[in-house]
């Protein structure tokens, strides 16, 4: 039976998925996370990288979704770039609030000034814990893998900020805490690739690994197609793959 789980904000159902099935890539848009579905998870962010025979797939991909395919990651467009050169894809960075390949996404400078003090605030919390703040175009990200010890302080710091101010929220990833504007998800970026070409009337495929990644199982399951999680964790998607190596495996044999 179902168990019911709560991460932060955010309440979701544990379910037991089975490995997703063999799909026809012309049907389907496929919405993929970076970090711990295309990249290895690394020790530092700016130390991730794609394998070359990822690459090589995601290539294939496009080619046989007639270009539907989008990176969908918290990380900034700018990074996701970096990460993927010399590939370029259609992309959703910083959590959905950036987009390419979908039109603009227009955003109120409002929240993005009160981002901005925020992070000020955050900077003055890490410094002397020796804790990463990532700056992004539309969030902060402080990330504690180097320093676990501070992952409940952490945690707290980042939901009491996002309780302060309705335009933000938190958001809780592996070894990472995240304020970031409310308005935008991995669904809403997975809505907006959906109403245009070459995404549009095509079944969404969303694939991530992180409780950042559930807003776009949700969105993609909305619409007929499916989620697929990588790794353990409770989650809404309805398949599982256990790990990096194994979503390559599967993307293979769908390419084969």
């Amino acid at each position: 039976m179902p168990l019911n789980a709560s991460v932060g904000k955010m309440t979701f159902t544990m379910t037991q998925p089975n490995a997703p099935p063999y799909i026809q890539c012309c049907h389907h848009a496929f919405y993929l996370d970076l970090d711990g579905t295309l990249a290895p998870i690394a020790e530092q962010p700016e130390q991730a990288a794609v394998p070359q025979a990822t690459r090589d797939l995601l290539v294939r991909l496009s080619d046989a979704t007639d270009g539907a395919v989008a990176i969908v990651s918290g990380r900034s467009l700018a990074e996701v770039d970096r990460i993927l050169a010399p590939l370029t894809l259609r992309a959703s960075g910083s959590h959905g609030a950036e987009l390419r390949g979908a039109g603009e996404t227009p955003i109120s400078q409002v929240p993005l000034a009160t981002l901005r003090a925020a992070a000020d605030e955050i900077g003055r919390f890490a410094e002397p814990k020796g804790l990463l703040v990532e700056p992004k175009p539309t969030a902060v990200a402080l990330h504690y893998r180097t320093a676990p010890q501070h992952a409940d302080a952490c945690r707290m710091l980042i939901e009491t900020m996002a309780r302060s101010a309705s335009e933000l929220r938190a958001l809780h990833g592996k070894m990472v805490s995240e304020l970031t504007l409310a308005a935008f998800d991995k669904g809403t970026a997975i809505a907006r690739f959906s109403r245009t070409a070459p995404f549009k009337g095509r079944l969404p495929v969303m694939v991530g690994d992180d409780v950042t990644d559930e807003d776009g199982f949700r969105a993609a399951q909305a619409q007929g197609g499916m989620g697929i999680k990588i790794g353990e964790g409770a989650t809404v998607a309805r398949y599982r793959l256990a790990s990096v190596p194994a979503f390559g495996d599967w993307l293979a044999s769908l390419l084969a």
